[in-house]
């Protein structure tokens, strides 16, 4: 897939470095406030508003970490203490956005497999159990925009886009600054590094599947802020492997959560009428969590690991026109 150009910045690797910034980090953290704004006037309860906004905030997070040799510290900590926070209110509303769904819905497909496969038996009826559940749910999902709400008012008033025009001006003092070809390159590198860090170790437990899954997101998403500096070819192979690792990584990480969540709901004083039909929606995530991973480890060869470092490293030894 090609990396859409709603993220990158169209320039050339000779590009001053501070142009390619201010254009990216304007664009990311426009795209924040626009997200937060349209969640914050959501009436609907929109999912992909709150998704959007998730998203967003990644990327400017991202963002902010490439270019962080260039920004000030003080201004630089600021944005991304804010961006955290955002990203943390977004994050409860955007869960419960998924596993409300999921329940509203039909059976994914990979459930529907399990079942055929035997390993999941097929789910008992509880209709009216799943009905007071989606009703629960999607209560406690208005209640967790609020959090959203309040980080839109409370950066209003701390005018978030005067602070940002603030932080753009910035790039253009403390002397001259290296093109965009040759910063990519040393900045790009020690991301590299870090996710190989994490995808040499032996992925078991769900904490080190999480972590391997964020550290490939922020590469890819590093790799759509330097997209014009490497050499095409390359650079769609290694964003598209890094892209289905982020969806094989993520349909584990989702049903850990989501049974994580249905436990939490069934030791809970008030969930007596659901505690059997939470404890069997427990039991079903963690099947399919489990299969996730073994689909994942299948893909996930040492032959596939190297193929995908090999690309890196050739893509940091080349710089396109």
């Amino acid at each position: 897939m090609a990396i859409s150009g709603q993220w990158a910045v169209i320039d050339t690797a000779h590009t001053p470095v501070a142009r390619v910034a201010a254009k990216t980090l304007r664009k990311r953290l426009e795209a924040v406030w626009s997200g937060l704004k349209a969640a914050y006037c959501d009436n609907a309860s929109d999912p992909g508003r709150v998704h959007s906004l998730r998203v967003a905030t990644r990327r400017a997070l991202v963002a902010m970490k490439a270019f962080h040799a260039l920004l000030p510290r003080k201004q630089r900590s600021w944005f991304r203490k804010q961006l955290h926070r955002i990203r943390r209110a977004a994050g409860e509303a955007r869960d419960l956005d998924v596993l409300t769904d999921h329940l509203a819905g039909t059976a994914p497909v990979a459930t529907n497999r399990l079942v055929a496969h035997g390993t999941l038996s097929c789910r008992t009826d509880g209709s009216k159990a799943r009905s007071r559940l989606v009703a629960m749910l999607s209560k406690q999902r208005d209640v967790s925009r609020q959090p959203i709400r309040e980080q839109y008012e409370a950066l209003l008033g701390d005018d978030w886009l005067g602070r940002m025009e603030k932080l753009l001006e910035s790039l253009s003092s403390g002397g001259k600054k290296p093109s965009c070809g040759r910063y990519a390159q040393q900045n790009f590198k020690p991301m590299v590094k870090q996710f190989f860090k994490i995808a040499d170790q032996s992925i078991d437990d769900s904490n080190e599947i999480h972590q391997l899954r964020i550290e490939g997101k922020q590469l890819r998403y590093a790799m759509e802020i330097f997209a014009t500096v490497f050499p095409i070819k390359v650079r769609t192979r290694c964003y598209e492997s890094l892209e289905q690792l982020q969806k094989m990584l993520g349909d584990f990480t989702d049903h850990c959560a989501a049974a994580g969540r249905f436990k939490r709901l069934s030791e809970n004083t008030g969930a007596l009428a659901n505690r059997e039909f939470l404890a069997q929606l427990c039991h079903e995530e963690l099947l399919l969590a489990h299969h996730s991973r073994k689909e994942f480890l299948k893909w996930w060869t040492p032959k596939r690991r190297l193929k995908l470092q090999r690309r890196l490293g050739l893509m940091l030894q080349c710089r396109s026109a």
